[in-house]
């Protein structure tokens, strides 16, 4: 049988790979979509508040663990993945959050052309459908519905008021003019459903001219005279191969697009000849220079019975709620739990916000089950970490799970960012009215006030914030780190890009799904402008 060709192929169908494919596809190119995952048949998909239940479910997530932490006791830190259609847009917490102007112009100061603020700004709004409308910050008539949180929450209404009575204005838009501020969030749902770019991008006009294979694992990138031609890929019915005219576009993640190259050859030689892998490319930056944020909390007995402890404690309470939602769209299981977020800078010679403090309307042991009272949380998140770590094969099969190593808590800076945000969340809590809603401080606990203390809690219970990028750097050829060119293309190879927030070359400040599709649409655009004719 004559293997299958297609104008491009795209590996992965997450936030940033719907984007590749489905605007490929509207351009009339043919293309075929290789997801690992299955369908996004789970209910608990579309529901906002379900996430919750996909945090660990290995129907849907890849539920990767860290390597040992050297500056978090060796702990393992816990990574969820989407494994499924929509990829980890599907199994996330949906919030919406650019980074800031001054992000994407550092990414163009370091080398990448055509990545700065002016530039990336028209595809987040092309991308976008803003409920509240268009203006000179957001679009409509896109594919990614974005939208206001369904309900207010009166712990959120609290933590914003006393955030403002500590001197931090309200901000009714983190991706408008300025971040710094506090106020509520928005979402990428629709009508009280969560809307991933699967939803968003793979329907319509380009559903004709997308191939979508699920449940395929991509064993190799085939490479011939330094030209990526096509891919091998396994499914339940046996072994694959397809042929690209164009090009093989990687959108695995900040984890699987390392991991996909580097079992494919594409790395550094001597660590791939090390897992009996035969190097075709020498690339020593593909895996390197991994970030995620850094978050810390401070959890609360509360004395207002409206958390997300109350409805998983109460199984009426929870099912009327349950019933609500799939009545109305309204009401906690329309939105995520995570309401409020306070942009601050956490020293003074900080001049634009690096540290995010949210409220969470939960607090829960180590495994995730919700305390059996009401309780919430105040996490404090470093949002421009110094620290780098790096994320590598552990053997030639794409099925061995990656050797992923964060380093957070690495850089001293890093330290001292972490302690001024969970003392600042701290601070959020012992003020009214937030303190009315405060019984008592569960951990770190009220005796604990010293920095050693705190930081010895950091050490203790931080965590990841599950925002992965940066492990395939975008930059110029000078950079010896660097794995793509700002046209996103393999250093090196031809017919071989990488679209995904892999490809960041810092992170940005704020949640990363937002930056993620953007990268997807702007990626698009570049191959689409790069094989005109």
């Amino acid at each position: 049988m004559a293997e299958a060709e297609y104008d491009f192929i795209v590996v992965g169908a997450g936030s940033a790979g719907c984007a590749v494919a489905g605007r490929l596809a509207e351009a009339n190119f043919s293309v075929l979509l290789l997801e690992a995952g299955g369908k996004d048949r789970s209910p608990w998909i579309h529901i906002p508040l379900g996430y919750s239940k996909l945090y660990d479910d290995p129907a849907v997530n890849w539920c990767y663990t860290s390597q040992p932490e050297p500056h978090l006791n060796q702990r393992r830190l816990f990574q969820p993945r989407g494994k499924v259609l929509g990829g980890t847009g599907a199994i996330n917490g949906m919030i919406y959050m650019r980074g800031q102007p001054e992000d994407f112009d550092g990414w163009a100061d370091a080398g990448c052309s055509g990545w700065s603020w002016h530039d990336v700004l028209p595809f987040f709004k092309s991308c976008e459908d803003q409920e509240r409308g268009g203006d000179d910050y957001h679009g409509t008539g896109g594919p990614v519905s974005v939208s206001d949180l369904r309900t207010t929450h009166e712990l959120g209404e609290a933590f914003h008021q006393a955030s403002e009575t500590l001197g931090v204005p309200r901000n009714d838009d983190f991706n408008g003019p300025q971040q710094l501020g506090t106020g509520y969030v928005q979402t990428t749902t629709r009508k009280g459903w969560r809307w991933s770019t699967a939803s968003g991008y793979l329907r319509g006009a380009a559903k004709a001219n997308i191939d979508i294979k699920l449940h395929a694992m991509v064993d190799r990138i085939l490479i011939a005279d330094k030209r990526a031609t096509g891919v091998a890929w396994t499914d339940r019915s046996g072994a694959h191969k397809a042929t690209a005219r164009r090009e093989v576009v990687v959108c695995a993640g900040a984890f699987n697009s390392p991991q996909l190259l580097e079992i494919s050859g594409i790395g550094q030689a001597s660590r791939l000849q090390q897992h009996g892998i035969e190097p075709t490319h020498n690339l020593p930056g593909v895996g390197e220079n991994l970030q995620d944020h850094f978050g810390i909390g401070a959890e609360y007995r509360s004395t207002k019975p409206s958390t997300v402890n109350d409805l998983y404690n109460n199984p009426l309470r929870g099912g009327l709620q349950l019933l609500r939602f799939l009545l109305f769209r309204t009401g906690p299981f329309a939105d995520n739990g995570n309401y409020s977020n306070t942009f601050i800078c956490s020293s003074p010679d900080i001049e634009r916000p690096d540290m995010m403090v949210t409220f969470m309307a939960w607090c829960t042991d180590e495994n995730l089950k919700p305390h059996p009272f009401s309780g919430f949380t105040i996490l404090a998140e470093h949002m421009r970490p110094n620290s780098r770590g790096s994320v590598h094969v552990t053997g030639a099969r794409p099925t061995d799970q990656p050797a992923i190593q964060f380093n957070f808590l690495a850089e001293e800076r890093d330290q001292q960012a972490a302690l001024a945000g969970l003392k600042f969340g701290r601070k959020i809590a012992q003020t009214a009215p937030m303190s009315d809603c405060v019984d008592y401080e569960i951990t770190p606990g009220p005796d604990m006030t010293s920095d050693d203390e705190l930081l010895a809690y950091c050490r203790s219970a931080g965590l990841s914030l599950l925002h992965p990028v940066g492990s395939c750097k975008m930059g110029p050829s000078s950079d010896t780190q660097a794995v793509v060119d700002p046209r996103l293309r393999v250093h090196g190879l031809t017919g071989l890009r990488v679209v995904d927030a892999s490809i960041m070359p810092r992170i940005v400040t704020g949640n990363t799904n937002a930056a993620t599709i953007m990268i997807g649409e702007k990626g698009a655009s570049i191959i689409l402008e790069d094989n005109k004719g």
